[in-house]
């Protein structure tokens, strides 16, 4: 969330730092030893607000898309994905539409396309604060791009469009918690698009 504390935020960019960058292989509690506390990355603070920590977008997942039977990738155990392809632990439901494909993708497009340039508010703070982009927009799929206001981290958000259902997932490239920031993401176009005449959107989290 972009009003967590900075010094708290520092600190889990640097307990992250392993999975921003391959050749870091120090275990999280080493991290956390070498960093001391949020208080000692508080003195990285003044370069965080110059933009000298980050952006981190990470790379571009290369498996992404729909597969043959029309599902979307799955997750991997961490506890930053939802996908109607996950196991129990990262298992959401997907959209439901009771009208044709071409008038529920433009439902959706249209929800998609009205997301906040300026995030979204939350309770503890605002999430997307860096904006958000459409990557893909095809026959019956559409992928995102949606960025942190700090540290520029990028999640990837994929739907997928068939039968009357749409598949879906979330996910952050990097580290492991995400601080409920895909599920609230998730959480508000399910319900802009519940707005819509002919859809049902509980994503059962």
């Amino acid at each position: 969330l972009e009003r967590v504390s900075e010094n708290a935020m520092l600190a889990l960019v640097i307990l992250s730092l392993g999975a921003l960058d391959p050749k870091v292989h120090m275990s999280r509690r080493g991290l956390f030893n070498a960093v001391g506390s949020a208080a000692a990355a508080g003195a990285f603070a003044p370069a965080a607000r110059a933009g000298l920590l980050g952006p981190f977008p990470g790379e571009q997942p290369t498996d992404l898309g729909v597969r043959p039977d029309g599902s979307l990738k799955g997750c991997p155990t961490n506890p930053n994905c939802w996908s109607t392809s996950g196991d129990a632990a990262h298992l959401i439901k997907p959209f439901e539409y009771s009208k044709s494909k071409a008038d529920a993708k433009a439902d959706l497009v249209a929800v998609l396309s009205s997301y906040p340039q300026a995030g979204v508010p939350q309770e503890n703070g605002v999430i997307d604060g860096g904006g958000n982009k459409i990557v893909t927009d095809s026959d019956g799929y559409v992928y995102m791009h949606f960025t942190s206001k700090k540290f520029g981290f990028v999640d990837d958000v994929e739907f997928a469009l068939n039968d009357g259902k749409v598949a879906i997932r979330s996910a952050s490239r990097q580290g492991d918690s995400d601080l409920g920031v895909n599920a609230a993401r998730l959480k508000y176009i399910a319900g802009e698009l519940a707005k819509k005449d002919g859809w049902k959107t509980a994503l059962g989290i």
